[in-house]
């Protein structure tokens, strides 16, 4: 059976230490080459031969997201399986959307990551149980359109409950202006009801807390 080359990305000397471990210690795995940010996994990618990407989230820039649609652009049919703290759904949502073939928290014990790694590397998905049925059942938002500044503004006073009227003297504009561009919000984002705006925007703020600043370098 052909041994799977893994490539591990993380910035942590002792997580990448363990990961080696735990990986060569099965006949049909083994360690390539490491990188330590997200520079050095992009360099180590063009020099190294590799099967499958084990990718950290939260590496020194660049990361996340768009070091995974980077990598995707550059190397399509690379499997990338993220190797996360988080076991968000939000973000375990992002680096799917991005381009990654897999998405497991580092808590898991060793004999998951290797499953993982080995079903991955075999151009399968795989994604940990715990966060697969809130993926396929949570909500997800939709896509925001693009809003003018104004708009914005407005809507974040609406979800305050602020009225028209407030609104219109906050901002020194008309009533009917102040109606026209929540006319004009409600049609964009689909909503019914401020219900349902302050619902959306509530949800927002609930997943901006759940996601890291990726380019923070924290794990």
């Amino acid at each position: 059976m052909a041994v799977v080359r893994v490539l591990i990305a993380d910035d942590h000397a002792m997580v990448r230490d363990g990961l080696r471990r735990i990986i060569e210690g099965e006949q049909t795995l083994c360690v390539c080459g490491q990188a330590v940010d997200g520079t050095s996994t992009l360099a180590r990618l063009a020099d190294t031969p590799c099967d499958i990407l084990l990718l950290d989230l939260t590496m020194p820039p660049p990361n996340g997201p768009d070091l995974i649609r980077q990598i995707r652009a550059l190397y399509p049919a690379l499997p990338v399986l993220v190797l996360s703290m988080h076991n968000h759904v939000a973000i375990a949502r992002a680096a799917l959307q991005a381009g990654a073939n897999g998405y497991l928290a580092k808590d898991n014990d060793p004999e998951v990551l290797v499953a993982a790694l080995r079903k991955v590397a075999a151009r399968g998905r795989y994604v940990e149980p715990r966060l697969a049925e809130a993926l396929m059942f949570s909500p997800e938002l939709p896509a925001a359109p693009m809003l003018t500044p104004r708009e914005e503004e407005i809507m974040d006073l609406l979800v305050n409950g602020e009225s028209n009227a407030a609104i219109a003297r906050m901002l020194g504009l008309s009533e009917k202006t102040v109606s026209t561009h929540k006319t004009n919000l409600m049609a964009k984002l689909k909503f019914n009801s401020i219900a349902e705006m302050v619902r959306y925007a509530d949800e927002k703020r609930r997943l901006a807390t759940l996601t890291p600043s990726w380019g923070d370098g924290g794990q």
